[in-house]
């Protein structure tokens, strides 16, 4: 038996809470008709609040109720108190209409109301007869409205899903983690989690879904973005959703499983799932990759697998993979280091910034490999890429590294703001420029004095 003094401080609205321990407390006393009553004033509270919370979320069925609450909270008078009568005769079918109950959960809290009104209003009864319900009866209908609404988020069914996949879609998509896992996860039952997950992933996996004029593969990212912050939530659920379309993606053409592993092999609930045939096949793609000339372009898919060096386990698992990256050209490492760096990539940044022999050149491999890596350095890494940036006079001098210089700083971890290294750069190329030369790094040095002003 459910121990409902427990379960009154999971009730998920603040407000609502009160009044289910109130409604709680009459039941312990006796006071069973109160309880019903107030047990019935709870799930009103309830789906009001919902309500609220849907309509900022865009539902427009809840925003249309929301409004006419609005409305008769402005003016309270006896039509006011008419529209909010309506609200609550109609409040279980919006409800069960929006997914927050099912059928069975209305037919249950529909029992409570009419036992709230024989309650409410005793004069319903034929001859007048007092309407009498026992405590354990009204122990009952508390129980089935905590169980069945109370203690749950506005959480949707059908709709949600519906609303997942036109949020998707979206021209304006942005694919914030923490938006997407609080809407379209924690605010759904659970089966419609798993649902809208396994929806995600057959997406993600199989390129099947192109809304207006988004390409498949473009809709695909937008799928493999959402199963990432789902991932957060719970690891096990995208697993599972992953390992029941993974036979699928079995079947599909060669670069369809070369696009999803680019776009999911940082996520090792996809990659623990994929299969030893699969892992064969990529590497044999990898292999039979032919590396064009020095300054030649990858093609897009060519850079995708082959950024997929920075991730260890895939490293791990396509023994092809490393030597492969490194047999890229200097140039050709930057243009992969732009689309995925990360601390692996980090380790190459000072070798490709010295194997520039053009203003041009440094320009364009600095711009595509300092900043997206600077997040990641250590220490080490800070040195050599300093130090060869000084040492080679097509980094140092071309037109805009001095800018960039100070954007490097600005991105490093704190602790490294603090790097002896900037000072022995600075040191170096002032050894190197004359006293009017514009490449001193001025701006990089101010921005190393505010920096350390600032800090104390």
């Amino acid at each position: 038996m459910m121990d409902l003094e427990l379960k009154i401080n999971q009730v998920w609205h603040q407000e609502v809470r009160p009044l289910v321990a109130e409604a709680y407390r009459c039941y312990t006393t006796g006071s069973a008709r109160a309880c019903i009553v107030l047990t019935w004033t709870a799930v009103c509270t309830d789906l009001i609040h919902k309500l609220y919370q849907l309509a900022e979320d865009g539902e427009g069925e809840a925003a249309q109720v929301v409004k006419r609450i609005d409305d008769a909270r402005g003016k309270p008078d006896r039509d006011a108190v008419r529209t909010m009568l309506d609200v609550e005769n109609t409040i279980l079918d919006v409800a069960a209409k929006l997914d927050l109950i099912d059928f069975v959960q209305k037919r249950e809290l529909e029992r409570l109301k009419e036992d709230r009104n024989l309650a409410a209003h005793p004069s319903l009864r034929p001859l007048g007869e007092l309407f009498t319900p026992t405590t354990e009866y009204a122990r009952a209908h508390l129980t089935a409205a905590v169980e069945a609404l109370l203690i749950h988020p506005p959480s949707q069914g059908r709709k949600a899903l519906e609303r997942f996949r036109d949020h998707v879609g979206e021209a304006s998509f942005v694919g914030s983690s923490d938006y997407l896992a609080q809407v379209f996860f924690d605010r759904v039952k659970p089966g419609t989690r798993r649902n809208i997950v396994v929806f995600a992933a057959k997406q993600a996996l199989l390129e099947l879904t192109s809304v207006g004029a988004l390409k498949e593969s473009l809709m695909a990212d937008r799928y493999a973005v959402c199963l990432r912050a789902f991932a957060e939530r719970d690891r096990s659920v995208v697993q599972g959703a992953i390992a029941s379309i993974i036979g699928r993606l079995e079947q599909q053409p060669l670069d369809v499983h070369i696009r999803a592993l680019v776009r999911l092999g940082d996520l090792d609930a996809f990659w623990d799932e994929v299969k030893d045939a699969m892992r064969a096949q990529i590497e044999d793609y990898l292999k039979q990759i032919n590396l064009p000339d020095d300054y030649q372009a990858l093609t897009v898919d060519q850079i995708g697998i082959l950024g997929l060096v920075e991730l260890r386990n895939v490293r791990t698992a396509l023994p092809s993979l490393e030597p492969k990256f490194q047999g890229l050209s200097a140039w050709q490492k930057a243009s992969v280091i732009k689309h995925r760096p990360g601390a692996y990539m980090a380790g190459y940044v000072a070798d490709i910034l010295r194997a520039a022999k053009s203003w041009r050149t440094a320009e364009s491999t600095a711009h595509w490999t300092v900043p997206p890596c600077a997040p990641h350095l250590t220490s080490d890494h800070l040195g050599d890429i300093l130090s060869t940036w000084a040492d080679n006079y097509e980094c140092r001098t071309a037109a805009e590294m001095p800018e960039l210089a100070v954007v490097f700083f600005s991105l490093v971890p704190a602790p490294l703001r603090k790097d002896q290294a900037w000072q022995t750069f600075l040191d170096s190329v002032r050894e190197l420029e004359d006293q009017d030369s514009q490449f001193r790094y001025d701006e990089l040095e101010q921005a190393i004095k505010v920096a350390s002003d600032s800090s104390g």
